[in-house]
């Protein structure tokens, strides 16, 4: 098992230590992002030092913001930006000591933090887990403090009653006895929150000590589906167990759960049973919530056991329990197949709890209200207008109606500048009374933490006006125009009946800067050369009535031509968080080139090769260019003007020659074509700089006979227009006594083509059955062509076959056929002996 008993206390640590850490990182960027700015005249050309980050940038999903924006104020949301501090002031002065293997808190503390009730409360420390706790602890840490809290005394089991067991309303810290022995129906159904929406999709597969949460959300899920709680005739929950008394506020928390309880086990495939019976209980309380307890649109507060609101206080309209009523209807919305009765009602409950505003100057909603709205408790309570917080959140992430989102910032705003007390970093109860009530305050967190999912689930979207994912643009010519939009972009998932399956749906909006508070949506570029060196920024703001950002940029011609220029672009805004994308672009001049026509593989020395080089040329305007042909190992082509005229193809035509002398190897030659130091075209070929000779047309025998002459025949080249040359040709043979060594000087005239043959004399003592012959073409000694010959050697004689009868009758003439091949170039005349006796052949 885990030590939990201060698990509060070291996440509060590990995140001091990370805070300190994450100073130092960025008090780190911000210096080095001095320094960059300071030396960004020496970074600012472009360079191929490193040609390969194009591949290496464009793969990474995180950008590095900080690099030219060092203000980090854009990575912390407006929301849960207490929270830290929040968690300390409880973990310091509302801990308590009822039992020392899990932390366990205090509700009631005065304006300074001290505690002045004893109680400890099962619903403050369900809920402290699910939320404040929440972003600090793992699955298994969740299901490890549970388990401990049952073995508290908020923990009641009487093994003799069938669901007789559960959570109790409180408990005395100082005695570790019940103070408050009801079992209440939010108490317990608080389990099931917890465990499924802290541990997910693992609530069947993790385990200690071979215990599953699974079991123990049924264990909860079977309770107040009980007699306990569930009242079978008028099909609604209790309060808790001792009354039949129905409170809106409880039973709106059963539907929750119920729902939530049938999506994890659809989701999952577990228990039918289970599922069904959930949905079952959520569908018939909300019809009885909806026949029973709606009023001038909006919940009352109570009913007796028959739902009967007779008696006085019954009909009052609570702002808690109407915002807690917006969001079970969004939810019974979604799980429902998106009724659109549940979604009107949620809106008219949004309309009606306006009246709960009687200062329209103050964001804040007065807590309670009489049937005909007028206000019976003006108070502005934490913990009622932190629930509206969250409808409003809801209303948003379902609708994409920016006004809701609008009304939760500001009551979060009037949480910032009205409850949070600074000096002990807690908020007060309500906005006349001081008081630190734990239970308020976690009601806060968990509207804080809904606010910065909403706040995370933002997406930039940037688009060219082209269709090409990375488009071309001609320097001098085109504009660049990209169009970012920021959105808010939310996806989930609703219960369809008929399929009995879960589908997708999608809320978008794009984000302006029409808010209520006065906020900027910022958006910025970050232009990047292919390597990666810096190129431009830009700034700009995206603001209404417009949806998007348009930037246009100029190509000039002092772009290089090259592919893969990088556009990072990020937005934020003060209440959406920051959303990041890049985006590539190749730079071109508009003269394109798919080929070149007569470029050979191997340059000799000495011939003048004519290169044709065809250019499409898309430019709108007419130029006169220069063009040059370029190399170490060439004749350099002088640079001539050619006059390019507006999407007309031009062939341009070299002389491609190389230097005389030049060593023969790889070389690369480049076309190109300019405008002063500005390049429009740019081309690298590799060639081979061949010899000043060569030979060709190599041909000689396959076969030869043993003693006999090998003829071979070949070409031989002068590339040189006004030099002769001499030769050595040698023949080497590579097998032992395969062939005489044969060499030969030949003279070669300017340009000539000359054609020569030998016969090479073999041996007749050859013992293989081929033979290699090295072919040399030698100049002063040195070897500059060499070929290996293979040839078969055969005898002068061949016994092809030889026949006679295995059988001959008395008196019959048998007859002996010889088949004899000679392979020499001449007739020759044999004897055939036979038994040592000559015998006469035809």
């Amino acid at each position: 098992m885990f030590d939990t008993s201060t698990l509060g206390k070291k996440s509060r640590q590990k995140k001091q230590y990370f805070k300190i850490l994450l100073c130092f990182f960025f008090i780190s960027i911000i210096f080095l992002s001095f320094i960059k700015t300071n030396n960004l005249s020496k970074n600012i050309g472009y360079s191929n030092e490193n040609p390969n980050r194009e591949e290496e940038d464009f793969s990474k999903n995180e950008l590095n913001i900080p690099e030219i924006a060092t203000d980090i104020s854009m990575l912390q949301d407006p929301f849960t930006k207490n929270l830290d501090s929040l968690l300390n002031f409880f973990g310091d002065n509302y801990e308590s000591v009822l039992n020392p293997e899990v932390s366990t808190y205090f509700r009631y503390g005065d304006p300074n933090g001290t505690i002045i009730d004893d109680r400890i409360y099962s619903e403050d420390n369900l809920l402290f887990y699910k939320t404040l706790m929440k972003p600090q602890i793992s699955d298994i840490e969740t299901f490890d403090t549970y388990l401990k809290l049952k073995s508290t005394p908020l923990w009641y089991n009487n093994s003799n009653e069938q669901f007789s067991y559960g959570f109790v309303k409180s408990v005395n810290n100082s005695t570790g006895q019940i103070a408050e022995e009801n079992r209440y129906l939010v108490d317990n159904l608080l389990p099931i929150f917890l465990l499924i929406e802290n541990i997910g999709d693992n609530i069947d597969t993790l385990s200690i000590d071979g215990k599953f949460p699974k079991e123990f959300i049924e264990e909860m899920f079977f309770l107040i589906n009980s007699s306990e709680f569930w009242d079978q005739t008028y099909l609604g929950f209790s309060d808790f167990n001792k009354t039949s008394e129905k409170k809106t506020e409880s039973n709106l928390y059963s539907i929750l759960a119920n729902l939530l309880v049938h999506r994890t086990y659809q989701q999952l495939n577990l228990d039918d049973n289970v599922k069904d019976r959930a949905y079952y209980l959520a569908n018939q309380t909300m019809l009885s919530l909806g026949n029973k307890m709606w009023g001038d649109n909006a919940y009352y507060y109570r009913a007796t056991g028959n739902w009967d609101t007779s008696v006085p206080g019954d009909e009052y309209y609570y702002l808690s329990v109407n915002a807690l009523g917006i969001i079970t209807l969004l939810e019974f919305w979604i799980e429902t197949g998106m009724n659109s009765s549940y979604l009107t009602d949620a809106i008219d409950i949004y309309n009606s709890l306006e009246k709960l505003r009687t200062d329209k100057d103050n964001y804040l909603y007065q807590n309670i209200a009489q049937p005909n709205w007028v206000i019976s408790d003006p108070s502005y309570n934490l913990k009622s207008n932190a629930l509206m917080m969250r409808a409003c959140l809801k209303l948003f992430e379902l609708s994409g109606n920016i006004t809701y989102y609008n009304r939760a910032i500001n009551i979060s705003t009037s949480f910032e500048n009205n409850f949070y007390d600074t000096l002990i970093n807690a908020y007060n109860s309500s906005l006349l009374i001081g008081d630190k009530n734990f239970n308020s305050n976690l009601e806060l967190s968990e509207a804080y933490l809904r606010s910065f999912d909403v706040y995370n689930s933002t997406r930039l979207t940037s688009e060219y006006n082209t269709t090409n994912e990375i488009p071309n643009y001609v320097f001098n010519q085109d504009y660049l125009n990209l169009t970012s939009t920021y959105s808010f972009n939310k996806e989930d998932l609703y219960y369809d009946p008929l399929s009995d399956s879960y589908k997708t749906y999608k809320v978008d909006y794009n984000i302006t800067d029409y808010l209520e508070e006065p906020i900027r949506v910022e958006i910025k570029y970050l232009f990047k050369y292919p390597n990666g060196t810096f190129l431009n920024q830009f700034e700009a703001q995206i603001i209404y009535p417009n949806n998007s950002h348009t930037l246009s940029y100029y190509i000039e011609e002092t772009l290089p031509i090259g592919d893969g220029y990088f556009i990072y672009v990020w937005a934020n805004s003060s209440y959406f968080g920051l959303a990041q994308t890049v985006k590539r672009f190749n730079v071109i001049s508009g003269l394109i080139n798919k080929t070149i026509e007569g470029l050979v593989n191997i340059l000799y020395q000495g011939p003048i090769i004519n290169v044709t080089l065809p250019i499409n040329y898309t430019r709108s305007d007419n130029l006169t260019l220069t063009t040059s042909l370029e190399g170490e190992n060439i004749i350099n082509y002088p640079s001539q003007p050619v006059n390019f005229t507006a999407f007309q193809e031009v062939r341009l035509q070299f002389n491609l020659t190389a230097k005389l002398g030049a060593i023969p190897s790889s070389s690369e030659i480049t076309f190109k074509i300019k405008r002063g130091n500005i390049v429009y075209f740019e081309v690298k070929k590799v060639i081979e700089i061949g010899n000043s000779f060569d030979y060709d047309n190599l041909i000689y025998q396959s076969k030869v006979v043993k003693g006999e002459n090998i003829y071979v025949s070949l070409d031989l080249i002068n590339f040189l227009p006004n030099v002769s040359q001499s030769l050595n040709i040698s023949f080497v043979g590579l097998s032992e006594f395969s062939i005489e060594t044969f060499t030969q000087e030949e003279n070669l005239i300017e340009n000539e083509v000359k054609t020569i043959s030998y016969y090479l004399k073999t041996f007749e003592n050859i013992v293989d059955n081929s033979i290699s012959v090295e072919m040399r073409v030698l100049q002063n000694n040195t070897v500059f062509y060499s070929e290996v010959l293979t040839i078969e050697t055969i005898s002068k004689y061949e016994l092809i076959s030889v026949s006679f009868p295995s059988t001959i009758s008395q008196g019959a003439t048998a007859n002996l056929i010889i088949i004899l091949q000679n392979n020499q170039e001449k007739s020759e005349i044999f004897s055939l002996y036979v038994n040592d006796k000559l015998v006469q052949t035809n």
